[in-house]
């Protein structure tokens, strides 16, 4: 269960969606950028931890719920070493209460609670089966309010800009998610799930996220621009940082044939919420 090698080593951080973790930690930098919120050190321990368990119980499900006959690497893995992944998994939940209950901020623990409400209840969604289409929505939602709640909630809305780059960091994540769905299509229709590529096709779908991936993309580069020029206390680079958010999505389904076949698209579509770190490190 080791690594003994490089790919090894990668195959590892991915399946146990390690470079999730490391994406919202990313993502929870630049979140407590655009609001302007020193966040404690719990917060920024209980944001990836959290972040893991959730994406571990949402694939220790899909590897139970589909059994051997899964193709695809991250349930076939959780299926094979459930028992180890349940006992981390439960150590997590265990953590991430004690640490909210002793450390967090009443606010930020009562937002935390509603928050392992919703995902409890997408979990339960996802067990059943019965509701799969705009599985990439609810999870964009969940994220981000995972990721912004405790900082908006310890300064509030400073500024226009916070929503702005809030609905674009929403948006960005939801393309991502839907361009991971398109690009694994072959390999969830094959396990039964084909979320929103079960009512609309994937040409449409593909359309669309282009188009919004551009439109996302030029509005940041807009807002990054009016920043620099009428609000010089805002960050232009948190700007950017949001147009290449939106930008990959697009840039990853115009270009698929060189995307495919191998991890090269998540390892793009996941690093680039690690370059959150960005504008939180100009602004350290």
């Amino acid at each position: 269960m080791f690594p003994s090698n490089k790919k090894d080593l990668w195959f590892y951080i991915h399946v146990l969606s390690l470079d999730i973790c490391l994406g919202v930690s990313g993502s929870g930098a630049y979140a407590a950028t655009v609001t302007g919120a020193k966040m404690k050190w719990a917060w920024w321990l209980l944001l990836p931890l959290s972040v893991w368990v959730v994406y571990t119980v949402d694939h220790l499900l899909d590897g139970w719920r589909i059994g051997t006959d899964s193709v695809n690497p991250r349930h076939s893995f959780h299926h094979k070493h459930a028992k180890i992944l349940m006992f981390f998994a439960g150590s997590g939940i265990v953590v991430c209460g004690a640490v909210s209950f002793l450390f967090l901020r009443e606010i930020v623990f009562i937002g935390g609670l509603v928050l392992a409400f919703a995902a409890l209840g997408h979990l339960l969604l996802a067990a059943w089966g019965g509701i799969r289409m705009g599985k990439e929505f609810s999870v964009a939602f969940i994220y981000t309010l995972g990721v912004w709640f405790g900082p908006i909630a310890v300064v509030g809305f400073r500024s226009w800009t916070v929503v702005l780059l809030l609905s674009l960091f929403f948006g960005g994540t939801v393309l991502n998610l839907i361009m991971n769905s398109l690009m694994e299509a072959e390999l969830d229709e094959k396990e039964g799930q084909s979320y929103l590529l079960r009512i609309f096709s994937r040409e449409k779908v593909r359309d669309w996220v282009l188009r919004f991936s551009l439109l996302g993309t030029l509005s940041s580069v807009l807002l990054a621009g009016w920043t620099k020029r009428f609000e010089p206390k805002e960050s232009a680079v948190a700007c950017l940082f949001a147009a290449a958010l939106c930008a990959v999505p697009g840039i990853i389904l115009r270009f698929s044939e060189f995307f495919s076949g191998s991890q090269r698209y998540r390892l793009l579509g996941e690093g680039i919420y690690v370059l959150g770190f960005l504008p939180w490190l100009v602004h350290w």
